[in-house]
């Protein structure tokens, strides 16, 4: 998750570090079967330490055991953004430079590398402010705009069609819609919080209960996840719709 930014303040986020313990504590709750099987491995990068290299270099390090049986999590917190036809994730160490930014695509590779399922989660939004003083060279207007979301999954899905990857290796849930922002609060009392992660996190364990496993048979699935989520945001009068990719699936997240 990335929060502060090298390249200045005039970037930052306050939500992402404590949005990256939020998720970090619902994965360590979680028992998957009768074996109660926890996650073998949670790695972290906060801040500073999520650049592009560290990043790229930690999802092969931290699945580098997995096998087609295996079920990999990946999280980000931060900026996206969109040049052009191609929709970026924005590490700390992020310029003006498009080569300074992780693309969908650069992201998918590095993920395709991992046998097995992998779960992402992406609480990002198209931005073009945040490039600072080059906004004028990247920014295309609404009217061509799509969301960094929808590229996303589009992207996995492209990727699925084409017969690289088998059909349930991504399970995908993002934070908005396009034209839209996601957004991050400051409460009065306690610690900035990303408006999709909370509600993710609330809905998963964070406070001891699961309310997102409707059918009260003890896990959350992908798409109790996502009316979860969507619903909690939509209480907030927030004009954030949140993207899932597959539709109606039962895939167990926690």
């Amino acid at each position: 998750g990335v929060g502060d930014y090298i390249s200045g303040s005039d970037n930052d986020l306050n939500a992402p570090s404590y949005d990256v313990d939020r998720i970090g504590q619902i994965l360590q709750q979680c028992r998957f079967g009768t074996s109660n099987t926890t996650f073998s491995n949670i790695n972290y990068l906060k801040d500073w330490q999520a650049t592009k290299s560290n990043i790229l270099q930690s999802i092969s390090s931290a699945f580098s055991g997995a096998d087609s049986n295996d079920i990999s999590y990946f999280y980000f917190s931060g900026h996206g953004s969109r040049l052009e036809s191609t929709s970026y994730i924005c590490p700390a160490d992020m310029t003006s430079f498009v080569d300074s930014v992780i693309s969908v695509g650069e992201l998918e590779a590095a993920l395709s590398a991992i046998p097995g399922t992998k779960v992402v989660f992406l609480d990002s939004c198209y931005s073009g402010g945040f490039i600072g003083k080059t906004m004028d060279e990247i920014i295309i207007s609404k009217e061509e705009l799509k969301s960094f979301n929808d590229e996303v999954i589009n992207v996995f899905l492209q990727t699925q069609s084409k017969g690289l990857l088998t059909t349930n290796q991504y399970k995908v849930l993002t934070s908005c819609h396009y034209y839209q922002e996601c957004w991050e609060i400051q409460p009065e009392e306690g610690d900035p919080f990303g408006v999709f992660t909370m509600a993710f996190c609330e809905g998963c364990g964070y406070y001891g209960s699961y309310p997102a496993d409707t059918n009260l048979d003890n896990m959350v699935s992908l798409q109790e996840a996502y009316l979860y989520v969507k619903d909690w945001v939509f209480s907030y009068r927030i004009s954030q719709d949140v993207q899932v990719y597959p539709n109606n699936s039962t895939f167990t997240i926690v």
